[in-house]
């Protein structure tokens, strides 16, 4: 049957958390932007990135995050990401179940891009009913078909 998301909390993310997005960015995303750009570059974190960004515990573990935009007219869902070892547990799916509502509330459409080599990523999006509205070189354009408003 469907696997049960371990019980988990997100708090907002603080300059202390720096280190901690920028490791797991490296672990989760140097092998695509390798093969993409030959090389990998890490993302500075500015103050933005933290007011956008949720940690991810389980107990006392920090073990992923959330960043997501809010723009006029959209959620734009930055990232999700999860320590490899605790990836194919329900998380991602319970985070982005959680993301939907919030735009669900905000009454904005969800949308993301995915790196081309990052075919889990893809696969798990698709798999989730997002879909893809535009595609480049680099990336593949996503958004949620559901309803902004899941009330009639």
């Amino acid at each position: 049957g469907p696997k049960l998301a371990p019980m988990f909390a997100l708090r907002p993310a603080t300059a202390e958390d720096a280190p901690f997005l920028v490791s797991l960015e490296r672990r989760l995303m140097e092998g695509h932007a390798r093969a993409l750009w030959g090389g990998f570059v890490p993302a500075e974190i500015s103050a933005f990135d933290l007011s956008n960004t949720r940690i991810l515990t389980i107990g006392t573990a920090t073990v992923g995050y959330l960043m997501v935009e809010r723009a006029e007219d959209h959620l734009r869902l930055r990232k999700i990401y999860l320590a490899p070892e605790h990836q194919g547990r329900g998380l991602g799916k319970a985070l982005l179940a959680r993301v939907r509502g919030e735009a669900a509330q905000a009454g904005k459409p969800l949308r993301l891009s995915v790196l081309r080599p990052n075919t889990r990523a893809l696969a798990f999006y698709l798999r989730e009913g997002m879909i893809a509205v535009e595609e480049t070189e680099e990336r593949i354009f996503m958004e949620d078909p559901q309803p902004m408003s899941r009330k009639a």
